[in-house]
């Protein structure tokens, strides 16, 4: 799609369509069995039938376009708004405005439990809490209070066949969905509007700082 005219770009009109247009080998061999159109999942997503993602996958097991799908998502995707929205902020200089980067555990070098698997969404978040510690106390003198906040855990990411057998034997879900989930993104916001006192610079987790 053309930029030309004032035309809007595919990836704002249709980003939705966008995400399906097969880019890997992996793509090419799942159709539309394992993609059915107008199914979704518990989290009303397009459900996944494949018998394995790349949250199973091994760093030699993961393709560079998926690599640099999940790195543009949540690590330079973020990088570019904050970038491009501090002016707009710096508008109205109340000191109540906050960036909020939705990370999650898998960026957390202190965290001991880490397995082999997914380790490119490991180091994407992993990015976007090191971009929120460099960025924060820049942001926080000009009152833009800048925190990163794990959700907690909303989703299942394994294959819908694992996830559907887990349920089965087990009983198991997430113990948390993503009302908790968006709760904890607001709280540090909603927080410091109540008591006036607004953090930077923080890893939030279960409402609370953590270590990075």
């Amino acid at each position: 799609t053309s930029w030309d005219g004032g035309a809007t770009g595919l990836g704002i009109r249709e980003s939705a369509t966008l995400s399906q247009i097969r880019m890997t080998y992996d793509d090419r061999t799942a159709g539309r069995e394992a993609f059915p159109n107008g199914k979704l999942d518990a989290d009303l997503q397009q459900i996944d039938l494949r018998k394995i993602n790349t949250w199973r996958l091994g760093l030699a097991e993961v393709s560079t376009p998926e690599l640099l799908e999940v790195m543009l998502i949540n690590a330079v995707a973020p990088f570019v708004l904050a970038a491009k929205l501090k002016p707009l902020l710096l508008r109205r200089r109340t000191g109540e405005s906050h960036v909020v980067n939705v990370s999650a555990m898998e960026g957390v070098f202190s965290r001991g439990t880490k397995t082999d698997k997914h380790p490119h969404t490991n180091m994407a978040k992993a990015a976007l809490n090191m971009m929120t510690l460099t960025s924060a106390p820049d942001y926080a003198r000009d009152g833009i209070w800048m925190n990163a906040v794990d959700t907690g855990w909303v989703t299942d990411e394994d294959p819908a066949h694992h996830s559907k057998r887990k349920q089965e034997l087990h009983d198991f879900q997430p113990p948390l969905d993503i009302v908790d989930g968006a709760a904890r993104i607001l709280d540090p916001l909603i927080s410091g509007l109540l008591t006036g006192v607004h953090l930077h610079g923080k890893f939030f987790k279960d409402y609370r700082p953590s270590t990075w």
